[in-house]
């Protein structure tokens, strides 16, 4: 019976005590950039570049083509079980296609479905314990040896390393283009094995960073990736990559980077920058640091690491950034201009460590960031991207300080200790996420007329708390739209603002001349002011939203803070209502095409030939439209519906971004017959058919290349 009892402990000791989940990918969206990530350690989505439309990789803006990221995963080493051997664990490696079950060097697997939370009371993912606005939970282990049967390919030694990965997003203008992510690392050799320890552990993250507009590039294969410039931070511990070289265009010009913001260890803060305190305790601090080696070819330092004890050497190993190369540049040089060149296929890669010992059953927690800039205006435009320098990255050096001060919350000196003075919130704890917060964003809603848009909006913001002051600051609100022409990235730009009277904040103008008589219900929401913007041109595409902003505090030494722009941004095309009176002789309600004549290359074209378009307005609320030549021909025909229709040519897929407002009587149509070809020059004539009534209204189009 004791040998029976025995064999059965071994059996359940080698077999995973967790059914293994299936692959699952979301995206961040609570701000303005969107990371995917899966509840397999893997960060990105490789087939971005193929898939534009099949969901973000590293999208920023998140409402441009603008990737940042192919594929990224954590990597976590050790000395196995007191000298038995080097382990390093890896979500992700260096390969064409990315992610492929089974697939060598892809060693986690999901432990259970991807869960989330979120401080709106109205998401169904709300939890009074969400630390972020929106965070993202996966947990995975390396302890599996197959994926459902398909076995992985050379996994044959896991460091039974179980991990739970929380990412944490906000939307607020100093918090909405990064997402901080939190790995607590468990040793659980004892639950799947013998009980070992792991000696000088490194933790550190594969990623490769490509910085692309993926609607507007037309190159593929080793092309598409190496156009890219890289850097390293040396004191703010991120490396970044940034477009040097391509010919896309329009583009922005923006950073794609990653942090090793922290650790905790033993029951410290456990970081470079945090070393005099360590240092005081008898603790040695750690070391951050790059890596880099070329996606394929690369020879020397930059020859990438396939086993291993290769990989564990990258981790613990100082990259020589400064070291002289044979022609003369410095290696960090290299890594800026090679994209220059289309010689920027590098891997990026960064790691934090050694932990001296983890034990069975110990924990570790690293923390990370992924983060989007964009350049300073001078630098946007062809002309700077190659710009690589203090100036150009002033707006990604920013993003690092306000993801260090959220990280660090009450811990002002950032020593991991709750010190006097610091316990803001008084729980007699350390609360790290705690930061000033602007009034919530109101509700908003649009409604579009020829040249003119009206926007609504509710008395949210007036009852939200701040969660640091504990106040109910608000104080007004402002009104942005972007520019004509502004597509891409559109930079929304203040017209109006209005304020609460009789204080020293602000304008002191009051609300009078938006607030509405009596409020307006639409769709259940309550709204209680308006505001017109007339002189705008139908067709053309602007943002706009409504921000609210705060008093501030001199109690707490906070300055008026405004909620982001971002949040209820809305893009809308001004144009005519659904035409309720189709059958009238009235010239005002007469269906017409503009521009008339179309003449190639209209302002609002793209460079593509299937981004071009034209406006049918005028239209019925549902009607059936069709393009016929002088011989009575039909080269085109559509349906029109102004409840569902929201653009379906691909200028709007590439210039264009939900959410979007269309007017409801305007139908965009690309030039294109139904067989996709391009119209030539020409008289052409068309008729729109009204749904309900059967009537028919015809009209001309002259088409000029």
């Amino acid at each position: 019976m004791k040998y029976f009892l025995t064999f059965i402990a071994a059996i359940m000791l080698a077999a995973p005590l967790s059914a293994q989940a299936s692959f699952e990918r979301v995206e961040t969206d609570a701000g303005t950039i969107s990371l995917a990530i899966t509840n397999f350690g893997i960060l990105g989505k490789p087939d971005v570049r193929n898939n534009p439309e099949g969901g973000a990789s590293m999208r920023f803006p998140n409402d441009t083509g603008t990737e940042h990221l192919f594929e990224a995963g954590i990597w976590i080493g050790a000395n196995y079980n007191n000298n038995a051997g080097i382990r390093v664990s890896t979500a992700s490696v260096t390969t064409s296609g990315g992610y492929t079950r089974g697939a060598a060097g892809f060693e986690f697997t999901g432990d259970s479905p991807i869960t989330r939370r979120s401080t709106d009371p109205n998401d169904e993912f709300f939890s009074p314990f969400s630390v972020g606005e929106q965070d993202i939970i996966a947990e995975f282990s390396d302890q599996r040896r197959d994926i459902n049967g398909t076995p992985i390919s050379g996994h044959d030694n896991p460091l039974y390393a179980d991990v739970r990965m929380e990412s944490y997003n906000w939307g607020f203008p100093f918090t909405e283009n990064f997402t901080i992510i939190r790995y607590d690392i468990t040793n659980n050799s004892g639950l799947y094995s013998s009980a070992a320890p792991w000696d000088s552990v490194f933790v550190g993250m594969y990623a490769d960073l490509v910085v692309r507009n993926v609607n507007t590039a037309t190159e593929t294969g080793g092309e598409f990736f190496n156009k890219n410039g890289l850097g390293y931070l040396d004191t703010l511990y991120t490396t970044y990559a940034f477009d040097a070289g391509s010919p896309d265009n329009p583009s922005v010009n923006t950073y794609g980077a990653m942090s090793i913001i922290g650790a905790e260890y033993n029951g410290n803060y456990f970081h470079p920058s945090n070393s005099e305190y360590l240092e005081s305790q008898g603790i040695n601090a750690p070391f951050v640091d790059p890596s880099y080696w070329l996606f394929s070819a690369g020879t020397g330092v930059y020859d990438s690491p396939n086993n291993d004890l290769q990989r564990y050497e990258r981790m613990s190993t100082k990259f020589p950034l400064d070291s002289v190369t044979t022609d003369g540049s410095t290696i960090r040089q290299q890594l800026r201009t090679d994209g220059q060149e289309g010689s920027g296929n590098y891997i990026s890669f960064i790691s934090i460590g050694p932990f001296q010992r983890v034990e069975p059953g110990e924990t570790i927690t690293v923390y990370m960031a992924f983060m989007g800039a964009l350049k300073p205006d001078e630098f946007q435009g062809p002309s700077g991207k190659d710009d690589d320098n203090t100036e150009t990255r002033v707006n990604l050096v920013q993003t690092i300080n306000s993801i260090n001060q959220v990280f660090r919350g009450e811990d002002k000196n950032n020593n991991g200790v709750l010190d006097a003075g610091e316990d803001t919130d008084e729980d007699g704890e350390l609360t790290r996420y705690l930061f000033p917060t602007p009034p919530d964003s109101p509700n908003m809603h649009v409604q579009l007329d020829a040249g003119k848009v009206t926007l609504y909006w509710d008395k949210t913001a007036e009852e939200s708390v701040d969660r640091v002051s504990g106040e109910m600051d608000f104080e007004g609100y402002r009104v942005y739209s972007s520019d004509l022409g502004e597509d891409i990235n559109p930079n929304s730009r203040l017209i109006r603002e209005f304020d609460t009277p009789g204080n020293q904040v602000g304008f002191n103008t009051g609300f009078d001349e938006v607030e509405l008589d009596e409020p307006v219900t639409i769709d259940g929401v309550e709204y209680f002011y308006a505001y017109e913007i007339e002189g705008l041109l139908s067709g053309w595409q602007y943002e706009l939203s409504v921000t609210a902003f705060d008093k501030g505090s001199d109690e707490f030494e906070i300055e008026s803070l405004e909620s982001s722009p971002n949040v209820n941004a809305v893009r809308v095309f001004p144009g005519t209502p659904a035409n309720e009176n189709f059958g009238s002789s009235e010239k005002e309600y007469k269906v017409g095409v503009y521009p008339n004549p179309y003449r190639v290359n209209a302002a609002w074209d793209g460079n593509q030939e299937g981004e071009r378009k034209l406006y049918f307005y005028n239209l019925p609320a549902k009607a059936e439209v069709r393009i016929y030549t002088v011989a009575g021909d039909i080269v085109a025909d559509f349906t029109h519906d102004s409840e569902s229709y929201n653009g379906d040519i691909d200028w709007y897929s590439s210039f264009s971004d939900d959410p979007r407002v269309l007017p409801g009587g305007e139908h965009a149509w690309d030039i294109q017959s139904n067989a996709n070809q391009i119209l030539t020059t020409g008289l052409y004539l068309y008729t729109v058919k009204d749904v309900a009534s059967g009537e028919i209204q015809t009209g001309k189009i002259v088409i000029i290349k």
